[in-house]
C-alpha cells in the first residue's frame, strides 16, 4: 500500500503591498507619538488635561490604533495615565516633581559637562559655538518652543563631545522633563535671557578649558534656574501641590 506524503505548501511571500503599508502604519504611529508628545512637553496640552480618544483623532486625523499604540508608550513614560470614566489625562506636575527634575539635572549635565570639556577639540568648540549662534537666529527667539528647543540641542551638542553615548542620553532624557516645566514656567515669567546668558558663561567656559569651573558653573546654573523656574511657577499658581516648600 502506497502512503503519499504531504508536503507543506510554501508561505506565500507578503505582497509588496501589505509590506508597504505597514510601514506606512509604523510611520504614523511613531509620527502621532511624537506629535502628542512634543505637545506635552510643550503644555500646547496642559497637565491634568483629560484626553479621549475621539478627541486626539479629530485633532491629530489619527486612527484608533494609531492612538492607542501612541498613548501606550506615553503612559510608559509617566506623560499621560489613564483615569476610570475620564478616559486619559495628562501627567500633572507638582512642586515636588520641579525640584526632583532639576536636582536630577543638577547632577548629570555638570557630570557629561566635565567629561565633554575634559575631551575638547577646536573642531568640538566650533560645533557648540556655531549652536549657540543658531540660539540667537530670530526665527528660534519669536518662538518659546523653537528657543527651548534650540537650547536642548546647544546642551546635547556638548554632550556629544563627552564621548559617551549613555551618559549623553541620559541629559538627554532629564532636559526633555525640565523642558516641559520651563514651558510652564514661560506662562509666567520669560527666562529667554538668562537662558542665553547661561550659554554664552557655558561656551566662555569651554574655551578658556576651565574643566573644573564649568562643573561648578553647570551645577550653579541648574540651581538657579530651578529657583526662577519654581518662583515663577508659585507666583502664577500653576502647580497643583503649591503648599510644599518651594525649595528643597
Amino acid at each position: 500500500m502506497k502512503t503519499t506524503k504531504l508536503t507543506a505548501e510554501p508561505a506565500r511571500p507578503a505582497t509588496v503591498e501589505a509590506t508597504a503599508l505597514s510601514a506606512a502604519d509604523v510611520l504614523r504611529r511613531e509620527q502621532a507619538y511624537e506629535q502628542l508628545r512634543n505637545d506635552i512637553i510643550a503644555c500646547v496640552l496642559r497637565p491634568g488635561e483629560a484626553l479621549t480618544e475621539k478627541q486626539i483623532g479629530d485633532r491629530y486625523l489619527i486612527k484608533k490604533a494609531t492612538i492607542r499604540a501612541a498613548l501606550a508608550r506615553l503612559m510608559q513614560e509617566g506623560l499621560v495615565r489613564s483615569e476610570p470614566r475620564r478616559g486619559y489625562v495628562v501627567a500633572t506636575l507638582s512642586l515636588r516633581d520641579v525640584n526632583e527634575i532639576f536636582d536630577v539635572r543638577s547632577l548629570i549635565e555638570p557630570e557629561v559637562f566635565r567629561v565633554a570639556a575634559s575631551n575638547m577639540t577646536e573642531r568640538g568648540l566650533e560645533d557648540i559655538r556655531l549652536a549657540a549662534k543658531k540660539v540667537l537666529k530670530p526665527e528660534t527667539l519669536r518662538s518659546q518652543i523653537a528657543f527651548l528647543a534650540a537650547d536642548r540641542a546647544f546642551r546635547l551638542a556638548l554632550a556629544e563631545l563627552s564621548g559617551n553615548l549613555r551618559l549623553a542620553h541620559l541629559l538627554d532624557q532629564i532636559l526633555d522633563q525640565s523642558a516641559r516645566v520651563l514651558h510652564l514656567g514661560f506662562k509666567s515669567r520669560d527666562f529667554t535671557q538668562l537662558i542665553i546668558a547661561q550659554q554664552k558663561e557655558l561656551v566662555l567656559a569651554c574655551e578658556a578649558g576651565d574643566v573644573s569651573g564649568i562643573v561648578k558653573l553647570a551645577r550653579s546654573q541648574c540651581l538657579y534656574l530651578k529657583k526662577q523656574v519654581l518662583e515663577a511657577l508659585l507666583a502664577g499658581s500653576k502647580l497643583q501641590d503649591v503648599n510644599l516648600q518651594p525649595f528643597a
